[in-house]
């Protein structure tokens, strides 16, 4: 059975560096651990969180950025939109999308990797609606009410104007009768109502407002009980005339659908595509992007936070420990400093006293208890007999 008492003094005083040596281990072993786990804990913050976050917040710049120079491009048709969308789409959206493939794989929520798959596939679709919408935003076909404005409603405008500008010439001429002069002035009010109608539909084409829409129909509707007149008193003119009259009919009867076509076109939200896809394809597009990547930062977001507040923890924890142990090893090592310097001192100062003793000559009777084995023990067994001797020296020369 393990007795302190009865070790060396060499392996008492190992056994006190030892468990000093041992507790100076367990100390530096426990903060290895917790110190590594910190680290393990930060490098997930800086080299998965913090990545993730920045090519989310990387990914809505270049989004962002991407639409901002599609809409200069339909608005001002200048090219360097078109360059500022492609660098968007070359230095932020795609370079993004791939880190977070290089990410994915080390994402600890399922939800996120779903999510990516359906961001990869919002955003091919995104990029083929831009593609869509930059192809046609500066072409004729953009805007079909302006199409039909300037290749057939204005080249027809002209045709009709011409026309009643001959008639009214002609009519002028035989400018005698009453009734010529009221055939005069019918036909002029169908020219200013065919122009102004035309005049008022473009207004409303570029503006939007209402008020240009009805001044439109308005004049339409007055051409067409001047045109009804007009037929009324198809009698009243010459055989020339009338071969202007069944041209200007058949004129004013093909300027009619494409003036309400124009006013239609341009009453819906198709009047300019770029502007329409912009806002049923792209935008919300761009929109469910945003949202699954807010989803996904939200996630990221709340990790990081766990992440953090696990690292102030542990190293709470870590400083606690260290703590404890510090003072725990310090009382340990007092009380084997102690245990050690008590066995051995004791021992050695009952010897000096009985040595002083037995400088005084008074030893009878003087022993030294022998309580452990070793060194100490040695000695008092050995001082003991040195005793026993001088007392019996000391007895065998007394006279008999």
């Amino acid at each position: 059975m393990f007795n302190f008492k009865d070790m060396t003094i060499g392996k008492k005083v190992g056994l006190g560096f030892g468990v000093i040596v041992l507790i100076l281990m367990g100390v530096v072993l426990l903060a290895i651990q917790q110190v590594r786990t910190m680290e393990i804990v930060t490098q997930r913050v800086v080299e998965l969180r913090t990545p993730t976050a920045h090519a989310s917040l990387m990914m809505l710049n270049g989004m962002n950025h991407s639409l901002a120079s599609l809409r200069g491009w339909i608005l001002l048709g200048d090219p360097k939109f078109k360059k500022e969308r492609s660098i968007a789409w070359e230095e932020q959206i795609k370079p993004s999308l791939k880190l977070m493939h290089g990410l994915a794989p080390k994402w600890s929520d399922p939800e996120n990797k779903t999510r990516l798959k359906k961001i990869e596939e919002e955003i091919n679709n995104f990029k083929a609606a831009q593609q869509k919408i930059e192809e046609i935003a500066q072409n004729p076909d953009n805007s079909p009410a302006q199409k039909i404005l300037f290749n057939q409603a204005e080249p027809l405008e002209k045709f009709i104007v011409d026309t009643l500008s001959n008639m009214i010439h002609l009519g002028m001429k035989d400018n005698k009768t009453r009734q010529n002069k009221r055939l005069v002035e019918l036909l002029a009010n169908i020219e200013t109502t065919i122009s102004l109608s035309l005049e008022r539909a473009d207004e409303f084409l570029l503006s939007g407002k209402e008020e240009f829409k009805k001044e439109s129909l308005e004049n339409w509707r007055k051409n067409a009980e001047y045109m009804k007149e007009l037929r009324k008193n198809i009698k009243s003119f010459n055989k020339e005339q009338l071969k202007n009259i069944e041209f200007l009919q058949t004129k004013v009867g093909e300027f009619g659908p494409l003036l309400e076509e124009i006013i239609r076109i341009r009453s819906g939200e198709k009047w300019n595509l770029a502007h329409y896809w912009l806002k049923t394809e792209a935008a919300p597009v761009a929109f469910s992007i945003k949202e699954l990547l807010n989803d996904m930062t939200s996630v990221q977001e709340k990790l990081l936070e766990n992440d953090v507040e696990e690292i102030s923890s542990r190293t709470h924890y870590l400083i606690v420990l260290l703590v404890a142990l510090f003072f725990t090893a310090a009382l340990i090592s007092g009380v084997l400093a102690a245990n050690i310097a008590r066995s051995i001192s004791e021992p050695i100062l009952e010897v000096c006293h009985l040595a002083d003793e037995l400088a005084h000559g008074n030893v009878e009777g003087k022993r030294l208890p022998v309580t452990c084995r070793g060194e100490i023990g040695s000695l008092s067994q050995s001082f003991n007999q040195l005793l026993d001797r001088l007392q019996k020296d000391k007895s065998g020369g007394k006279p008999e």
